[in-house]
């Protein structure tokens, strides 16, 4: 059909099916999936935060469609039209339980169902934001963010389809960590060929969990290798209250944050008087890629490579 036009259309039933169109030419390469686009005419759209204020650009939040199909609520369950129909500054709003985010261009992005929410360690975790923030990496194509374990054992992890060739795990983490809170960057990252759909075409987050937890957590396995792994694995342990810490495994997704991140550079640095930048451990958040800075470090400052004085 030369002559057809494509049209994707999102919304939601109580705000009279259709609120946003966008029509697609051409697909550009550094698009994920098709956006939401723009509200139609009479429509609108807000993307709030747990209080209610509106997010900047490229901010995950909740999707609020507001307008004149906005419905009047749901007959007989006024608690529920309490909870979802919301009036602020004279405008109705229905509160969708889907997460989105602006572009600069105002162009609406779609990103899952705010349902997808999680409590790790006591915080609570948008997975959306996780599988946003992982689908920026250059060289991933789509990312779902999971749980795998029960109970103190339970922990994130991270399914990629690759865009391209395969994911270098340990960059990837260390690319979260740069832009997540250390509390969201998931333990293991799982390269899949492609991810499993329901029959209505959604993502099948039950078979994925059951595809990601049968996965060898070789990450974990792989014992530290040579004297500097063992030294920088041997402090990470006693930073991070880790008994067993594996060589490809990263800081972060083990429980590092910014406070302990500094207390192991610190470390270093007394101990062994190696000067690491919070950055460089960023970068190289495992114990054999942070052992390969350590060891370029001391390289770099021999003994008799500088001369002592009085200044």
């Amino acid at each position: 059909m030369p002559a057809g036009r494509f049209v994707a259309l999102g919304g939601a039933t109580e705000a009279a099916i259709w609120s946003n169109a966008c029509e697609v030419d051409e697909v550009p390469a550094h698009w994920r999936s098709v956006p939401y686009g723009r509200p139609l005419r009479n429509q609108r759209y807000r993307v709030v935060d747990p209080r209610g204020r509106d997010c900047p650009d490229w901010v995950p939040g909740e999707l609020w469609i507001g307008g004149v199909g906005v419905a009047r609520g749901y007959r007989g369950d006024p608690e529920t039209t309490a909870r979802q129909f919301v009036t602020e500054a004279g405008h109705r709003w229905y509160r969708t339980g889907d997460l989105g985010r602006y572009w600069p261009d105002g162009t609406l992005e779609f990103l899952g169902r705010v349902d997808f929410q999680v409590k790790i360690r006591g915080h609570r975790i948008e997975l959306g934001e996780i599988e946003a923030a992982a689908q920026a990496h250059p060289g991933v194509a789509r990312a779902v963010a999971l749980t795998v374990g029960e109970g103190a054992h339970r922990r994130l992890a991270l399914a990629v389809v690759a865009d391209g060739g395969p994911v270098d795990d340990p960059a990837l983490l260390g690319f979260l960590a740069e832009r997540l809170p250390s509390y969201m960057v998931p333990e293991r990252v799982v390269g899949v060929a492609d991810l499993p759909l329901t029959a209505n075409g959604k993502v099948d987050r039950r078979a994925l969990t059951a595809q990601v937890t049968a996965e060898p957590d070789d990450a974990a396995d792989e014992s530290p290798r040579g004297d500097s792994e063992k030294l920088v694995a041997e402090i990470w342990s006693e930073v991070l209250g880790c008994d067993r810490i594996g060589r490809n495994q990263s800081f972060f997704a083990l429980g590092g944050d910014s406070l302990l991140a500094t207390r192991l550079v610190e470390t270093l640095r007394l101990r062994h008087g190696t000067e690491l930048s919070l950055r460089q451990l960023f970068l190289a958040p495992t114990v054999a890629q942070l052992a390969d800075v350590f060891d370029t470090h001391r390289r770099a400052v021999e003994p008799g490579d500088f001369e002592e004085g009085t200044i």
